[in-house]
């Protein structure tokens, strides 16, 4: 009986040890996230950029302020808000992204993005063009691919080749 028991016991933990394919992320389903929220952006559809994102997602922003800017971290709807009312102002909206790096932890549990997000808009009749390094991270959240948290760095005065 004990032996059995054992034997029992053993293939339950080796089950347990491999978690199905469902249950762990892959970099297919963090480069779909990606092609939603890429296309959210170009029909600037704040909605389907929000269903992208997790219940507890963040994103620290700079401010201005005289001397050294000061960083903030925005919840989910402060940064939808913030991206409703920066397309509000804006017209002629472009928007590009370039040099997409994925990284997946050993578990598949969480994974991340690196890339170039070029955007162009014109602004009290002043086109303006942002160039930004963004990092993102992901985790399964009700079993589905969601961004938990962005962080960028606006590039100034970039002299990657041809860009």
């Amino acid at each position: 009986m004990f032996v059995r028991t054992l034997w029992v016991s053993v293939i339950l933990l080796l089950g347990a040890s491999h978690a199905p394919a469902a249950d762990r992320l892959t970099k297919d389903m963090i480069l779909k996230v990606i092609e939603v929220t890429d296309a959210a952006s170009k029909q600037r559809d704040t909605g389907a950029i929000g269903a992208a994102l997790g219940s507890n997602f963040y994103r620290y922003i700079e401010l201005p302020s005289e001397g050294m800017p000061v960083a903030a971290r925005i919840d989910k709807q402060q940064y939808l808000k913030i991206i409703d009312e920066g397309w509000e102002k804006t017209s002629k909206y472009q928007y590009e992204r370039r040099d997409v790096v994925i990284n997946l932890s050993p578990e598949g549990d969480s994974g991340e993005s690196f890339s170039t997000v070029l955007e162009t808009f014109v602004i009290d009749g002043r086109e303006m063009v942002s160039k930004i390094r963004e990092y993102a991270r992901y985790e399964l959240e009700d079993g589905r691919p969601v961004i938990v948290n962005i962080d960028t760095q606006t590039l100034v005065g970039d002299s990657t080749p041809g860009q």
